[in-house]
């Protein structure tokens, strides 16, 4: 019989991208606030049954810029955390698995630090700190920023769509700044095939999940250039501010653990990108 897993968050997109690679190992509940076989809002209270395995939380709040949004990714993604750590410690399920980010690892000082990454960060070291205590393993995984063949992903990632956009229509293409923007990013399907492994090998430890080689606005244009055949233009308003470099450093550490690395280049993922966008025309 296959292991049980629990899935928080489940109606979200990076979650619902992951759930058909995680149902070849595994029976799957998905909890979430909408569409869910359990209803579960992490922030009010959280149940976990006795019969499951593991916990896998993609459950997060994204904060904002006033007092009530700041209260809301507290509520989501530190108590909801706690909640969470606390009903695994009833139920007696051994392991729980936080899906977080990179942003979780800025300092202070980042420009890109905000709500979220407080929060996600707060939330990650009060889960490892109780996990600790009541004998629960616990891996963080702090995710790049995650896109994948399908347009779901735009609102999470809308210049890398739009980027997608101009290449596939040979649009030329004008960034701002001096320099072409690093970021990190991972897709989907490797995420999937990451939380496979850590729930198999049982790992613990918090984890940056990065895809090398890193990119640039540039480089991801061109792939996707590449990818569509198209023609375009790069250029840069140099008069203009830069955006924030994405700083956080990739480590291997996790990938030795379960003895896998992300397979999809951005070359790739252009190219899955298209097909499917030539497939669902």
């Amino acid at each position: 019989m296959k292991p049980t897993l629990l899935i928080i968050g489940a109606s979200s997109v990076v979650a619902q991208a992951v759930i058909p690679r995680l149902r070849k190992d595994y029976t799957i509940i998905t909890a979430g606030r909408q569409e869910c076989d359990v209803k579960c809002d992490v922030g009010e209270g959280v149940s976990i049954a006795k019969a499951v395995d593991a916990v896998v939380n993609f459950a997060a709040s994204f904060g904002g810029a006033d007092g009530l949004d700041a209260v809301e990714a507290a509520r989501v993604n530190v108590l909801g955390v706690a909640r969470i750590c606390e009903a695994a410690r009833k139920a007696e399920t051994t392991q729980v698995v936080l899906i977080s980010s990179i942003f979780a690892a800025l300092p202070e000082d980042d420009p890109q630090f905000s709500l979220y990454a407080l929060t996600k960060r707060q939330g990650d070291e009060l889960a490892a700190a109780y996990c600790r205590r009541i004998g629960v393993s616990l891996a963080v995984l702090r995710l790049a920023r995650v896109y994948g063949d399908t347009d779901v992903f735009r609102k999470g990632q809308p210049f890398l769509y739009s980027l997608v956009d101009k290449a596939q229509a040979g649009d030329d293409v004008t960034l701002y700044g001096d320099h072409d923007v690093r970021r990190s990013y991972i897709h989907a399907a490797d995420v999937a095939e990451i939380i496979c492994r850590v729930i198999e090998e049982k790992i613990s430890g918090s984890f940056n999940c990065l895809c090398l080689p890193e990119e640039t606005y540039g480089s991801i244009y061109k792939a996707a250039q590449k990818a569509f055949g198209c023609g375009g233009r790069l250029a840069f308003l140099r008069d203009r501010p830069s955006p924030p470099d994405d700083v956080v450093p990739y480590s291997s550490a996790l990938y030795e653990k379960i003895g896998h690395t992300p397979q999809i280049s951005m070359e790739t993922g252009m190219k899955r990108i298209k097909q499917y966008r030539q497939e669902t025309r």
